[in-house]
């Protein structure tokens, strides 16, 4: 038997293999599930060998102190469990079915009798039907064989909760697993091992939610649609529908929802809980790591100590667009097992957490209260939240998809900033310039903060009769720091190509006529080549589409004009809504 270095692959001793590739001599044709066999060797690098028939995965470098083996499994689409938690510190074997289909018991069998030892063997089976029965059949082969088996069966999912078979094995069994496997690197017995299992596993519960379900990877279809705007509650890992179908709410009320339900099963919980937020397949880091400190809030409106949390995709269902929360108390005895360092390529490195421990960032005082910001001011806020969907496709199709999110951040902080609901022009100006310039990244914000800038200081240097004529050359001040700033001229396909054609000549006064320019303006970049900003990337793919941030502009000039005349632009503003869908 001889060990590959560079991919830690293992052949069956009974068949050597012809070719580099591993699964060309499988008596079967690959499939999903063993060709990402070697993807898994490769990742843990001289960890892991891969048996091709039966299919299994096994540790080549177990802790020496190990008296039992830990051999656990299930259906394929879930990845990194389980294959990717075989290591030092995990588990000793994992038997990949296919797609959400148990392993069938010849898997099992010879995985567990290739890494058994004097100890006996542990199975760690999540609660199906197929995945009990042949873990089932596989330990009574190898009890025929003398070898002692015992199994724990993780059942957390309070989504199934009163089905006929039990709850189902979801998330929970990534911390059943890492207790585990560093409680068996301890040299517990079998029977030691199988009780702090069963604790875990009776002390975790976990409930996942879906936007969209899984992409099947035979039709590429949708295993459930799921409409806009809702959410499947309580969806299972094997691309089951939930029973429930809620409305979306923002992340930190669904938080709560799921945290309270969770902790009224799991009931008292005096030493405070583990928090594991996992994606589903298709939920993004980001949306993750945010998801975590909203379960944190949600833990400490209830009065439970979160004492360690981990956040990522350990436990998937193909590309499902969601996540679960699961949360197992964190009782002493398995602590630090939780903690323990590991060598599997899937495992989470977990850390103490105590919110109490100062991290350099000072406290945390209470916000001073808003002032309610002048009417236009906020209506324009309005706009820019309402619309932020519809200018975040239009910047899809031109560029990134992010410009949106930017606008609503920046008016979201100038209300913040608003002086009051008397604020004058200027002051209002002020409030939009300091948002732009200090709160938005990217480019388009940074650079409508200089042209809100000139034009605010062009506005307060102003007198009342003067200002039309003043906004006019305050934002024409500010097209010359953009183009100081960031190199763009009007053609170029950016906010310029509305701004220049709106106060270009010099003594030109901001007013409808000039707003209307502006809408003209905005409309013609759906014919320009970008040469600046990210539509300049995408080049030629972006004709037929306005640029976002001219029609944003639009929007902003009618607010002022409106303001400083009390003409209704509502016109103009129309036709630039209506850019956003062309």
């Amino acid at each position: 038997m001889c060990r590959s270095p560079q991919t830690g692959w293992v052949p069956h001793p009974s068949r050597q293999p012809q070719t580099k590739d591993p699964l060309v001599n499988s008596p079967s044709p690959a499939t999903p599930s063993t060709r990402a066999l070697r993807g898994i060797a490769i990742t843990a690098g001289h960890q892991v060998g891969v048996n091709r028939d039966p299919v299994y995965v096994w540790a080549l470098e177990p802790a020496e102190t190990r008296r039992v083996a830990i051999v656990s499994g299930g259906g394929a689409g879930h990845e990194p469990l389980h294959g990717g938690f075989v290591g030092a510190g995990g588990l000793d074997a994992a038997c990949p079915g296919e797609v959400f289909t148990s392993p069938h018991s010849r898997q099992i069998f010879e995985a567990s009798d290739r890494v058994k030892r004097d100890g006996g063997v542990l199975q760690i089976v999540k609660n199906y039907t197929g995945d009990r029965i042949n873990f089932a059949i596989a330990a009574e082969r190898l009890r025929a064989r003398g070898v002692e088996v015992a199994e724990v069966v993780v059942d957390d999912d309070l989504g199934s909760e009163g089905h006929e078979v039990g709850r189902r094995g979801t998330g929970a069994t990534l911390v059943v697993e890492k207790i585990l496997g560093a409680a068996a690197d301890r040299g517990l017995a079998l029977a030691e091992l199988a009780d702090l299992g069963a604790r875990v596993a009776d002390r975790s519960r976990s409930v996942a939610v879906a936007r969209q379900g899984h992409t099947a990877p035979d039709s590429r279809t949708r295993g459930f649609e799921v409409e806009p705007g809702s959410l499947e509650y309580g969806v299972g890992i094997h691309g089951e529908a939930a029973r429930q179908t809620i409305d979306e709410p923002v992340h930190v009320d669904l938080a709560q929802r799921m945290v309270d339900e969770l902790l009224d099963a799991l009931g008292d919980l005096p030493h405070g809980v583990i928090a594991v937020v996992n994606g589903l397949g298709g939920a993004p880091n980001l949306e993750l790591l945010g998801l975590l400190g909203d379960v944190e809030l949600a833990l400490e409106a209830r009065g439970v100590a979160l004492r360690s949390g981990v956040a990522g995709t350990f436990v998937s269902a193909l590309d499902m667009d969601g996540f679960s929360i699961t949360l197992t108390e964190a009782d002493p005895d398995w602590m630090d097992d939780w903690y323990a360092s590991h060598s599997t390529p899937g495992l989470p490195s977990p850390r103490p957490w105590d919110p109490d421990v100062d991290r350099g960032t000072g406290p945390e005082e209470d916000a001073a209260p808003t002032a309610e910001p002048s009417a236009w001011l906020r209506a324009l806020a309005d706009h820019f939240t309402q619309s932020r969907a519809d200018y975040d496709d239009l910047d899809r199709r031109a560029g990134d998809g992010d410009f949106g999110g930017n606008m609503e951040l920046a008016f979201a902080s100038s209300v913040t900033r608003a002086a009051g609901p008397d604020a004058s022009l200027a002051d209002d100006l002020r409030s939009m310039a300091d948002a732009f310039g200090n709160d938005v990244g990217g480019s388009s914000g940074p650079l409508l903060g200089l042209v809100l800038t000139g034009l605010a200081e062009a506005v307060e240097d102003a007198g009342d009769g003067d200002l039309p004529p003043a906004v006019g050359e305050g934002l024409r001040a500010g097209m010359a720091s953009v183009t100081r700033a960031g190199g763009a001229q009007p053609g170029d396909r950016t906010f310029l190509d509305a701004l220049a054609p709106a106060v270009a000549d010099a003594g030109t006064p901001l007013d409808a006529a000039a707003v209307q320019r502006a809408v003209d303006g905005a409309a013609a970049t759906a014919d320009l080549v970008g040469k600046r900003g990210r539509s300049s990337y995408v080049g030629d793919k972006a004709i037929g589409v306005p640029d976002p941030g001219a029609v944003a502009l639009v929007q902003v000039l009618a607010a002022i004009v409106e303001r400083l005349t009390g003409d209704d632009l509502s016109e103009p503003r129309e036709q630039a809504q209506r850019l956003l869908h062309d």
